[in-house]
């Protein structure tokens, strides 16, 4: 969806959301739902140009990521970036995560048609993110390959929920767990905000996130959280974490789940709850992002 030479933009994030969660949750139970969101995805990554690996980690139809690579001009290390295509049985997961899949399809568009990068990038299209009691069951199996290969890859930047925002005074919520780190509550008060949750080692990726978020016109508020990387608590829930684990760099960009958002893993986590000139923000912050740390 989008025409090559269009920037990311709340119209085409809205096909993709729509496309994914049509057929309701892309859960294990949902076959016809799973089947038919990994063809979407396989089907406008093909469009781009990009040849589609589908990365097993069990015999299961669901059980499986799906990886897109663009090769750069250099050899330095993969940036990788990512986002989970299942949903909790429970809703279609427009905002948990067709949100992070839309802008994560766009991303990848957008550099198919531009300008060659100095760093290989990898779309990665996870699976298993909400399977329980461990979670990220895709995400773990890819960086284990990872690490069987000695493959060079730096980190990876995931888009964990992209589209929820409420700018009333109050509308946010803040974790607060002993091993959090302290937010000044009086200036996230409102939920207009994206996060980005990284390791300490990715200092360099919450830089290029939070600057790409000033320039955006109107500016896009960034809170940057460094996390140790034996964190636990809520910064580690999504498919960045598996990289924490390995020793390399991640990062989660979120609207911060249930602590703004009242439809998270419910029925209610529909499209129409969404605000997605806040996805098209988040999305571009994150493109440009991207090209400052592979330039």
């Amino acid at each position: 969806m989008g025409d090559a030479g269009e920037p990311i933009n709340a119209t085409a994030l809205r096909g993709h959301i729509e496309r994914l969660t049509a057929r309701g949750p892309r859960h294990r139970d949902n076959e016809t739902a799973v089947l038919a969101g990994l063809d979407h995805i396989t089907r406008c990554l093909t469009s781009y140009a990009y040849a589609v690996e589908r990365e097993r980690y069990g015999d299961a139809p669901y059980e499986v990521n799906l990886l897109a690579e663009l090769a750069g001009t250099g050899d330095g290390p993969v940036l990788e970036i990512g986002a989970h295509w299942d949903s909790v049985v429970e809703g279609p997961g427009a905002d948990d995560n067709a949100s992070g899949v839309a802008g994560l399809l766009e991303l990848a568009r957008v550099f198919a048609a531009g300008q060659a990068l100095t760093r290989t990038l990898r779309f990665c299209f996870f699976g298993g993110e909400e399977d329980q009691p461990v979670g990220c069951t895709g995400s773990r199996a890819h960086v284990a390959r990872l690490d069987a290969k000695g493959a060079w890859v730096d980190g990876a930047i995931v888009l964990e929920m992209i589209g929820y925002r409420d700018v009333r005074p109050g509308s946010q919520r803040l974790p607060q767990e002993p091993n959090d780190p302290g937010i000044d509550l009086a200036r996230f008060s409102r939920a207009d905000f994206i996060a980005a949750i990284g390791n300490v080692e990715a200092a360099d990726y919450l830089a290029a996130i939070c600057a790409a978020g000033q320039a955006q016109d109107p500016t896009l508020s960034v809170l940057p959280v460094s996390l140790p990387k034996d964190h636990t608590a809520n910064g580690a829930r999504s498919d960045h974490y598996p990289y924490w684990l390995s020793g390399r760099k991640g990062v989660m960009v979120t609207d911060t789940a249930e602590f703004r958002n009242a439809h998270y893993h419910q029925a209610t986590d529909t499209l129409d709850t969404l605000d997605l000139d806040f996805a098209e923000q988040v999305a571009r912050a994150v493109a440009d992002a991207v090209r400052a740390l592979s330039s």
